[in-house]
């Protein structure tokens, strides 16, 4: 239960209200250091849970947990608050990342409800447009606290972002039909040999 791994996780929980409290007092810089350290976190806590062997089915659950949670808090502050000094997030990117991630976790309770299907691994297509999001939240965050310059990048990422998001979306959708496709192929199977 203990592991590194899931220490590390938790720690990213218990930043989340701090980085909010920061976002919404207006403290870019402090929010930018936080969501930062957040994301080393993450990755640290991938590595230590793969080289020394740590999974746990605890942190299975945890970690995606934590990820999404602060992505939601942020993507839902950094487009909806008013005060920003440069730039916020656009809707419509907000919108697709949050039917992205609501559509994934129904279709993951669909293939373990329905079929049976207990893993369903993240593509490259998916770890990529989270790697996407994280980094245009970054820089949009450090748009508004101490790099102006970034202003034109930060648009871009916005667009990168969202055609990587609706192209991860399609896959897992393909992903997730050939999966179910493939559980109910051998339930019928199973049921025609009993």
């Amino acid at each position: 239960m203990l592991t590194i791994p899931n220490l590390l996780t938790l720690l990213r929980l218990l930043l989340m209200p701090f980085f909010l409290v920061a976002s919404f007092r207006h403290l870019w810089m402090v929010a930018f250091v936080i969501f930062v350290s957040a994301a080393v976190t993450d990755i640290l806590d991938g590595m230590i849970a793969r080289r020394f062997n740590q999974r746990s089915r605890l942190g299975a659950i945890l970690d995606p947990a934590a990820d999404k949670a602060m992505m939601i808090a942020g993507y839902l502050f950094y487009t909806f608050e008013a005060h920003l000094p440069k730039i916020g997030i656009p809707v419509w990117l907000t919108f697709v990342v949050l039917i992205r991630d609501f559509g994934i976790i129904v279709f993951a309770y669909l293939l373990y409800t329905r079929v049976q299907v207990k893993r369903f691994p993240p593509s490259w297509a998916g770890k990529t447009s989270t790697v996407l999001q994280a980094g245009t939240l970054a820089t949009t965050i450090a748009v508004n606290a101490f790099l102006p310059g970034l202003l034109g990048f930060a648009k871009l990422l916005f667009r990168i972002a969202l055609l990587v998001t609706l192209y991860s979306s399609w896959d897992y959708l393909r992903r997730g039909e050939r999966l179910l496709h493939k559980g109910f192929a051998n339930a019928v199977a199973s049921d025609a040999s009993a």
